[in-house]
């Protein structure tokens, strides 16, 4: 399925004056920090009447102004909320958040605030009486290496910081440095394991949760091209004049690319919704969220600049299911790989059941990437999670 010109005009939320004025000249950090906090293990779990989505917008400024982004516009579907950020994504549940932001943000700034507004304003109760941490279901917490860690704020320049900061919040978080340390390469995660105290709720049915990512550098500078545009750039009146520029590009962006195109032959021939939400900085940069069906989304990010080009793609999508067998996660590897070729990239893979179709299938990748050379190869079980790493380079 691909996207329409409508979705440039049904925005729930959109910062016109923020969209106008934003420039990203400065901007040179492309790998993100990623935060997931599953409160519950799933919506039908709450124990209140109120859900994250309760919040208001007002709140969630507040929370990312502690991480140093802003609100760009927000998309609602019936099972989430969808924030495009200046920096990257936000993706609220009923019951978890995605906050994936990229640059010098200071994302772990916001745990303290987050958890008061979520106790204050929906009377959830997480902390604990010992040691006064807190104990939602689960926390995942990840990035790779920083091209330039030194211009991070002190907390996110060191991995070991960043662990010893998570661990005043969270009681049994571990930390794990995967892939080979002898460069700066290599892929950083924090878990906390799951609260099997949590309670479940009656109707609870447990989701074969899955995300995949691909995180890609050295950019093909004519893939990476496509994604530059200067003060000049026409957007050619595609819409009413109070739509902003930045939007209007970011869908041309979108469509150029066919990066819409990825779940093609998983949403084709169904009814399946799809909504788009998709910003092109100036002189240079993209970031996009696409909502499939309601509940999964796929984001990606890029920076092009020579020298430290950067994208990422990240889902959390059942393409095998949704699409009946028809595609898989090699499938859409393939197709992003096509988009920005890049000459070293890293994938994970995490998911529940370790006889996923697309899990399998990945861990035999070696084959369908003739151009490119494997450098590590990593298998981790991660308490009720399987975790597939895998990082690979172009040959010579």
């Amino acid at each position: 399925m691909t996207v329409t010109i409508k979705e440039l005009t049904n925005h729930n939320y959109i910062d016109h004056e923020l969209s106008a004025t934003l420039d990203s000249t400065d901007a040179f950090e492309g790998p993100e920090k990623l935060l997931e906090i599953w409160f519950f293990p799933h919506k039908k779990s709450i124990t209140t009447e109120k859900t994250l989505r309760n919040i208001g917008m007002d709140r969630w400024i507040e929370i990312l102004k502690l991480v140093k982004c802003e609100v760009l516009s927000m998309k609602k579907t019936k099972e989430l909320d969808a924030f495009l950020l200046s920096e990257s994504s936000l993706f609220v549940f009923d019951h978890k958040l995605t906050m994936k932001t990229c640059g010098t943000t200071t994302t772990l700034f916001c745990l303290e605030k987050l958890f008061q507004i979520v106790e204050q304003e929906l009377s959830w109760a997480f902390r604990t009486t010992q040691g006064g941490k807190y104990k939602p279901f689960k926390v995942f917490y990840s990035r790779r290496c920083f091209l330039f860690p030194c211009k991070q704020a002190a907390i996110h320049q060191n991995w070991a910081d960043e662990v010893d900061y998570l661990n005043k919040f969270f009681d049994n978080g571990k930390s794990y440095s995967v892939g080979r340390n002898d460069k700066s390469n290599h892929w950083n995660l924090y878990v906390t394991e799951t609260d099997r105290s949590t309670p479940k709720g009656k109707e609870y049915i447990e989701d074969d949760d899955e995300t995949f990512e691909v995180l890609m550098t050295e950019l093909d500078p004519e893939c990476a091209s496509k994604f530059v545009c200067g003060p000049e750039a026409s957007t050619t009146a595609l819409v009413e004049p109070n739509e902003d520029k930045g939007h209007n590009l970011g869908y041309q962006m979108t469509k150029n690319t066919r990066l819409d195109e990825i779940y093609v032959n998983s949403a084709q021939d169904s009814d399946l919704s799809f909504h788009h939400d998709a910003f092109a900085f100036t002189p240079c940069g993209y970031s996009s969220n696409m909502i499939l069906a309601e509940k999964y989304y796929y984001t990606l990010h890029v920076t092009p600049e020579k020298g430290w080009s950067y994208a990422s793609f990240e889902s959390n999508i059942p393409v095998f299911d949704i699409s009946q067998g028809k595609q898989d996660n090699l499938d859409v590897l393939l197709h992003i790989l096509n988009v920005f070729q890049p000459r070293e990239f890293s994938m994970t893979f995490f998911t529940k059941n370790y006889q996923n179709q697309s899990f399998q299938k990945l861990l035999s990748i070696n084959e369908s990437l003739p151009d490119y050379i494997k450098l590590d190869k990593i298998v981790y079980d991660l308490d009720d999670y399987h975790l597939f790493y895998m990082k690979l380079q172009k040959k010579i």
